[in-house]
């Protein structure tokens, strides 16, 4: 922790009288620094050092949805430069993250009630996002967008089963002969983990996979599978699809209720192409894994039934 001191120290971030603080660190797919004082119960700055260029990337494109969506995300402060690294400071917000608030969310009821805010914060600030300069094409091609999440499928090394290779060719022929849908473009990683929660409002933060695709309903997707109440069971998180909120948002965008499957399809390759490959995605990667054989075995299921 010396050298955020030691940053502090040769920045102009802190007022002289300053003196006493506190820094606690997140580790995270990279380390989140939280700059304390004495008086606040939420953090002063939030602190990521700049890696590479996908960093670097992640802090402007925050910075440029701050700007049309300020009210949903961190402020920026900037980037600096200390002994030759980057560094990007974002101002801390009033909330807690689910893991310090998931033991006081006690009743079903107390729960019901913050995912129905979350719900609400996703459906704001996509309809904000859509709106921005991120999104000049207004409609796009599913069945386009089913074929691209197969190919970064196949581009970690992953083949198609059998049963695999019949429902991604219903699922292509069902999208391609559907109408266009809305083009929105998705935050890339929308869960309960990449959100600050205070109790009269919800901050959206992590933009590091902003962008991983427009097709609707994906973080949608992301956000489901992250609640408690869809279970851990793998036959059960394969039917997500069907969350009533899912459901609702999907007539709202005009896509019709029977291919929303084939979105959460979608979903599921894309999240386990490069997205997943890496060491600390490994248990999630896992997972996805079980929840792709379930809703394949799921549909050959509902196949044989009708």
């Amino acid at each position: 922790m010396n050298f955020i001191k030691s940053f502090l120290s040769t920045t102009d971030l802190l007022p002289n009288n300053f003196s006493k603080l506190s820094i606690a660190c997140i580790s995270t797919t990279r380390p989140i620094y939280l700059i304390f004082t004495e008086s606040d119960d939420y953090p002063m700055y939030v602190i990521r050092k700049i890696s590479d260029d996908h960093d670097l990337h992640s802090s402007n494109i925050h910075k440029k949805i701050y700007q049309l969506a300020g009210n949903f995300l961190p402020e920026p402060v900037g980037i600096y430069i200390h002994e030759g690294k980057k560094y990007d400071v974002q101002r801390g917000v009033k909330g807690v993250p689910w893991f310090q608030l998931k033991a006081k969310i006690r009743s079903k009821n107390a729960r019901e009630q913050l995912e129905k805010r979350i719900w609400k914060t996703l459906r704001e600030f996509q309809h904000t996002i859509s709106q921005s300069e991120y999104n000049i094409i207004k409609k796009i091609q599913p069945h386009e967008e089913l074929k691209k999440a197969r190919l970064a499928y196949l581009s970690t090394g992953e083949t198609l089963s059998g049963q695999l290779k019949i429902i991604l060719e219903r699922a292509i022929d069902d999208l391609k002969y559907s109408t266009t849908c809305p083009s929105i473009p998705q935050h890339g990683d929308f869960c309960l983990n990449n959100l600050i929660i205070d109790t009269n409002h919800i901050t959206v933060i992590d933009f590091e996979d902003f962008l991983i695709t427009k097709m609707p309903l994906y973080d949608h997707f992301s956000l489901a599978l992250s609640l408690p109440s869809c279970g851990n069971e793998p036959a059960k998180r394969a039917n997500v699809f069907s969350h009533s909120s899912i459901v609702t948002s999907a007539n709202a965008l005009s896509i019709h209720e029977e291919l929303i499957r084939w979105h959460f399809l979608h979903h599921l390759l894309l999240r386990l192409g490069p997205w997943s490959n890496s060491v600390k995605r490994a248990p999630y990667r896992a997972s996805l894994k079980r929840i792709l054989d379930s809703f394949i075995k799921q549909q050959f299921i509902n196949s044989y039934e009708k």
